[in-house]
């Protein structure tokens, strides 16, 4: 790897940013489990586990002639192999979800950009820790309301005080990648409309592994569990973008022993401190719009590229890249302070319903064009749709615009 690869990688561990997803504001939704099958239960007859086979093949979508197969090999297998039923879903994504604790690999990659590598270590309800391979360490507690990342390297800590913090310790818990990930599961599996695919075994390291693809429109997700454990081995996201970011989690270990110290806050003796508040209120167009406009001055006028967490890091790195940074020192308390209002501001966007039907045409424009769409929502109740353009003004229109190259955005 050059120089300035390794520089990029650098600065951008060095941002004290969770490049995990923003909560979402719903209550109550990490209470929902799926039913698991009883483990004592007596074995159901022939007919009974045909007619789950076709419950499982309608819930799927198979198409009907691959369903007639299906069912006549479910029959054979029922009748002569007398051994115990498939990996089911539902014990993958249950196991997952009461999970205590975890160890994992986690990879990121972004197009044109160098690949992320680091360890996460995760402790039930909302602790997380990252282990970066430049010596950074990101811990953070929401139910404390604090976040800190760590250069081991340079001595330097920051520290973030979560201000704002929606009321309910749930919500606040899906801020970390874990979280958020067991969410995106359980809501996939309980909603009728998402496409689940079964892709049946694959050897990972030489161990056996069942996968189901969750086929949701903006983060297809892929699961590959162990039918002995039923728990998830790895599990891979892709996150449309634009740019199209890649997540990789895996060698998951579920329920290990982690010493509770990992997850301390506290911030080690000799270490230089930096403290900052951090608005965790939901955003508003106003936090968009001057997200946009600190982001534009500080890259010769160019938006994001797009509005992924791993892309917003970016763009807010190279916004600093572009400022006196230097390799050794940590960015200033207002190089930092403007990163919050950046990555705060662009929330407002991705946490949008998808009734909203926002778009976002602004990846190859620059900050002054006065005619030239780039975001365009409907607010909530509303049937009018509240349009930026390029200059930053704001319009109301009864019709979205026509952009060639707009994309989608959609939680």
């Amino acid at each position: 790897m050059n120089n300035e690869s390794h520089n990029w990688e650098d600065l951008f561990e060095q941002l004290p940013l969770d490049t995990s997803a923003p909560p979402e504001h719903q209550a109550d939704l990490r209470a929902q489990v799926l039913q698991t099958f009883e483990s004592n239960a007596a074995r159901p007859s022939t007919a009974q586990r045909l007619k789950e086979i076709g419950h499982i093949l309608m819930k799927y979508k198979v198409p009907h002639w691959t369903a007639a197969a299906v069912l006549i090999v479910g029959f054979a297998w029922i009748t002569f192999s007398g051994g115990t039923p498939a990996l089911a879903l539902d014990d993958v994504i249950d196991n997952f979800t009461r999970a205590r604790t975890a160890r994992f690999d986690m990879t990121v990659t972004v197009t044109g950009q160098p690949e992320q590598t680091m360890k996460a270590f995760y402790l039930e309800p909302c602790h997380l820790r990252q282990e970066f391979s430049l010596g950074i360490i990101n811990i953070s507690d929401w139910a404390a309301g604090k976040m800190v990342s760590l250069n081991t390297k340079g001595k330097q800590a920051t520290v973030m005080n979560i201000v704002n913090l929606p009321g309910h310790l749930d919500s606040q818990a899906q801020m970390n990648q874990f979280e958020w990930t067991r969410e995106q599961l359980l809501k996939a599996v309980d909603d009728p409309d998402t496409e689940i695919e079964l892709l049946g075994e694959k050897k990972l390291d030489g161990r056996k592994m069942m996968g189901f693809r969750f086929n949701i429109p903006s983060q297809p997700m892929t699961i590959w569990a162990d039918p002995d454990s039923k728990f998830p081995v790895q599990i891979e996201s892709t996150m449309v973008g634009p740019p199209q970011t890649h997540v990789v989690m895996s060698n998951y270990e579920f329920n290990v022993e982690l010493d509770e110290s990992m997850f301390s806050t506290e911030i080690p003796e000799g270490f230089k401190i930096t403290e900052l508040d951090v608005d965790a209120s939901k955003p508003s167009e106003t936090d968009f719009l001057e997200a946009l406009r600190i982001g534009s001055e500080g890259s010769d006028g160019q938006f994001p590229a797009g509005f992924d967490a791993v892309a917003i890091s970016g763009y807010v790195a190279k916004v600093l890249a572009r400022q006196d940074f230097e390799e050794k020192k940590k960015p200033s308390n207002s190089q930092v302070q403007q990163v919050i209002k950046i990555s705060r501001g662009m929330q407002f966007a991705v946490t949008l319903p998808p009734e909203a039907d926002a778009h976002y045409a602004g990846a190859k424009s620059k900050y002054g064009a006065k005619d030239q769409p780039i975001f365009w929502y409907k607010p909530d109740m509303s049937q009018t749709y509240r349009v930026i353009y390029g200059d930053l003004s704001v319009k109301e229109s009864s019709q979205a615009p026509e952009v060639h190259g707009a994309r989608r955005l959609s939680r």
